[in-house]
């Protein structure tokens, strides 16, 4: 029954357009948040805490207030015979420029369904139906296990240069004692022992992961000036998003609502000479893991960016730096002592088979802002 669901072909709303006793796929409307949102408070129950902001206010700016809304690019539910809402698949418009011409994209992520239902096809179709859209390219960065093998079969790839996470230890004892603190409250006590574990490591010369201070020559921006480095350093890339101001300080706007990771801090790095050699943009708290969105350099500039954001985490007392691994700066990170992880896969449909080659020679900017990262569902609190 599952390989039937997932058989290429088909109209994204057919199931929606034929009465079915199983149910149908269909457009979501602002009408289904509310149902949407029990469907994500049941699936991402870690995600819940007092205080937080109301998931249905998130949701309806996410879906319907998205600066590339598109009505041929609807976010999917899938509802039961009865019109009950038992399955989601969120659908954000990307609009593309792929050597300065114009590509239809959309991002596929927080693909759930209620398992309670029992119909083992409803992800499945979900999914076919969205790669089955308007699109010329399809992509998500989030993919677990069961959703790559989906998209695979599905005629999708997964670009393994894009499927992995960096991380770079800034404190050794910090970060053991973060890890075990989400487990055991109790674990805090011990914050006083790691602080001179660490303080003492940071001092032996020997020590491999020294970060040196004198490299934090960065400044911060707000969020404008920010936008204004970011037009300029993403032309070169030949997949880029389509940005103008007002939809790149939206995105951003987003990104700086991740309470579980800190607050947005946004960088801008200079040469020597003034001109402008990168910036980047990350969450970061004290003895936390700072969440790196996203990092921009100019040629010849990397070593300087990246320093710089290392010596800004270190500065305010994070313990480890993490990030999506973006392909240009793969050696480097790796020289800088970061680690190569998996937690999700990059995964990608086209029907054009030209826009593969800017991803496999890492000449796309298909990440971070310009992916799902930006989202607050990813890194925010709510109730």
């Amino acid at each position: 029954m599952l390989d039937a669901a997932l058989a290429p072909g088909g109209n994204a709303l057919d199931a929606a357009a034929t009465p079915s006793a199983a149910g149908g796929v269909r457009p979501c409307t602002i009408e289904d948040i509310p149902a949407v949102a029990r469907l994500f408070r049941a699936t991402f129950t870690d995600r819940l805490k007092a205080g937080g902001r109301p998931l249905e206010v998130l949701l309806r700016r996410e879906l319907f207030e998205h600066p590339w809304r598109d009505p041929d690019l609807p976010s999917l539910v899938f509802a039961g015979p009865d019109g009950a809402v038992s399955g989601f698949i969120a659908v954000r418009p990307l609009r593309l420029l792929f050597d300065g011409a114009p590509v239809s994209a959309a991002v596929g992520g927080t693909l759930m369904v209620d398992k309670s239902i029992g119909n083992p096809v409803m992800g499945a179709r979900l999914l076919r139906s969205y790669l089955n859209g308007v699109q010329d390219l399809s992509l998500s960065e989030s993919a677990n296990e069961i959703s790559q093998v989906m998209w695979e079969k599905l005629g999708g790839r997964t670009e393994a240069a894009y499927s992995m996470e960096w991380l770079r230890v800034i404190k050794p004892a910090g970060l053991a004692l973060a890890s075990l603190t989400r487990r055991f409250r109790m674990a805090a006590l011990l914050r006083p022992f790691a602080g001179v574990f660490d303080w003492c490591a940071a001092r032996v010369r020997a020590n491999p992961l020294r970060i040196d201070a004198t490299f934090d020559e960065g400044s911060d921006v707000d969020a404008e000036d920010l936008v204004d480095a970011l037009l300029a350093l993403s032309l070169p890339y030949r997949l880029r998003p389509d940005w103008d101001r007002d939809s790149l300080l939206w995105f951003v706007a987003q990104a700086s609502e991740k309470e579980r990771y800190g607050p947005l801090v946004c960088r801008v790095v200079r040469d020597r000479k003034g001109g402008l050699a990168g910036a980047y943009l990350y969450c970061v708290r004290p003895g936390g893991v700072a969440f790196v969105l996203d990092i921009f350099a100019a040629p010849k500039s990397a070593e300087r960016v990246v320093d710089d954001l290392f010596a800004d985490a270190k500065r305010r007392g994070a313990v480890a730096i993490r990030g999506r691994v973006q392909p240009e700066f793969a050696d480097l990170l790796l020289r800088r002592r970061a680690v190569f992880l998996h937690a999700s896969s990059m995964v990608v449909h086209a029907r054009r088979g030209d826009l593969f080659a800017p991803i496999h020679g890492g000449e796309a900017l298909i990440t971070g802002l310009a992916g799902e990262s930006w989202s607050a569902l990813i890194g925010g609190l709510f109730i």
